[in-house]
């Protein structure tokens, strides 16, 4: 098979998928299927540029008269063009790039034990349970703020996690929040999450996966802003 017939093979395939994520029962030519699903699509959005490259580069292969091609795209756009349709078809997910297992506490946990372990292995969100239920994240937001406010000498010997609950990062938080997903939410949509809290201009210190995005479930794993460089290496 020549470069051409893959390419257009390629196309086609991407084309059919883009058609079965269109809700729509109207037809749609492909430069209107990728401009109206990546406006909700954050897989779709993030090869919206490839994919509008590929359309006219499948214009100018295919002989308007005659629907042969006329000319055979380099081998690099084949391989790259590959990728993507692997990437659309069967996303990596987010538990691919999280850390884990997670570390977390109780509001019973020594205050020390807990910053050792963050300075330790560089933790920057803590979940917090109390009776099994989650309270909230200790973060090193909630750290400084907490130090900012004290006014007398501290003895962090003493002090137990419960006794800095005001500090909790709770998910309203514009200075540092954190959301709950699903296990199963793609990469893309991790990368996403982050970016609507910068537009918001809020911070999203952490998200954590569990298995149906509810906040008592087990948590599987943990991704901050420190993992998504990683997302260019899937």
């Amino acid at each position: 098979m020549s470069n051409a017939q893959t390419f257009l093979t390629l196309f086609n395939k991407i084309e059919q998928f883009l058609d079965q994520l269109n809700d729509s029962t109207e037809h749609y030519g492909f430069r209107r299927l990728v401009d109206n699903l990546s406006k909700h699509n954050d897989l779709v959005a993030n090869y919206k540029l490839e994919l509008v490259d590929y359309l006219e580069l499948r214009n100018a292969i295919v002989h308007k008269s005659t629907g042969k091609p006329i000319a055979e795209p380099h081998p690099e756009v084949i391989e790259e063009m590959q990728q993507i349709y692997d990437a659309l078809s069967n996303p990596p997910r987010a538990i691919s790039i999280a850390a884990k297992p997670v570390y977390s506490c109780t509001t019973k946990t020594p205050l020390l034990e807990v910053i050792r372990e963050m300075n330790t292995n560089f933790y920057t969100s803590i979940p917090i349970y109390h009776d099994e239920q989650f309270v909230g994240v200790f973060s090193d937001n909630s750290l400084t703020r907490w130090l900012a406010h004290a006014n007398k000498p501290l003895n962090l010997e003493n002090t137990l996690v419960s006794q800095v609950q005001d500090y909790f990062d709770q998910a309203d938080n514009k200075f540092n929040s954190y959301r709950f997903m699903d296990i199963k939410t793609d990469v893309f949509a991790i990368r996403q999450a982050f970016t609507a809290f910068i537009k918001e201009k809020k911070r999203l210190g952490a998200i954590f996966l569990t298995q149906t995005g509810q906040k008592n479930e087990k948590i599987h794993g943990i991704i901050t802003a420190w993992d998504l460089p990683k997302i260019s290496q899937k």
